[in-house]
């Protein structure tokens, strides 16, 4: 098995991005494909249906959640974004998609960088298969 895990780092630049949770995991496996461990994370700011009318003060708005794995082949990585407050109106202009980033690397190399729109009302569920060759 290769000594190196994994980092990987999910941010927004979005002004709202404190309206939701961010979770992180991911199965890690061996060149065979056996499972050889886990790794999970979590950025909570509120519970679901907390429904803050304002960003916490404690959450920096430039928030970043970084998950590192234990060294591995391979993993699977789940990624879950969830509304905690959702948006204040319903003008569909002011509630498009927002824009989420993944970025994935291994030993200070940058392996994959992932955009993704996220829907303000449902959030999103993503799954990646990364390897280090890919």
């Amino acid at each position: 098995m290769n000594g190196q895990g994994f980092k990987i780092e999910l941010k927004s630049r979005y002004e709202e991005w404190w309206r939701y949770n961010a979770d992180l995991m991911c199965g890690c496996f061996d060149a065979d494909d056996n499972r050889t461990g886990f790794a999970s994370t979590a950025s909570d700011v509120a519970d679901v249906g907390s429904n803050l009318t304002e960003r916490p003060a404690d959450i920096p708005t430039a928030r970043s959640v970084v998950l590192e794995t234990p060294p591995c082949h391979h993993l699977v990585l789940y990624v879950y974004i969830i509304p905690h407050t959702l948006p204040a109106g319903n003008d569909i202009d002011s509630t498009r998609p927002f824009e989420a980033e993944i970025r994935i690397s291994r030993d200070g190399k940058l392996l994959r960088t992932e955009k993704r729109a996220i829907n303000q009302w449902s959030g999103a569920s993503i799954e990646l298969k990364v390897r280090a060759d890919q």
